[in-house]
């Protein structure tokens, strides 16, 4: 990533599920994580985790916004 392409970026990703959270989160309300980066690629929101089949194959289980790939 670019020098300073992370404080572009709107949201931080979380290491353990990827839901993406905004930059003055401390921790993560989806799995409770405070280890977050900035290298994140691609977007995916998952409205109904129940009939989502993207969420499925990522083993989304909580709605919300999540990265597609930690780099």
């Amino acid at each position: 990533m670019p020098r300073g392409a992370e404080s572009r970026k709107p949201f931080k990703a979380c290491r353990r599920c990827k839901a993406l959270v905004p930059r003055n989160a401390e921790q993560c309300p989806i799995c409770g994580s405070k280890d977050f980066t900035y290298e994140w690629e691609g977007l995916v929101i998952v409205l109904d985790v129940e009939k989502s089949q993207v969420a499925g194959m990522l083993g989304i289980t909580k709605p919300g916004r999540y990265a597609v790939k930690l780099r």
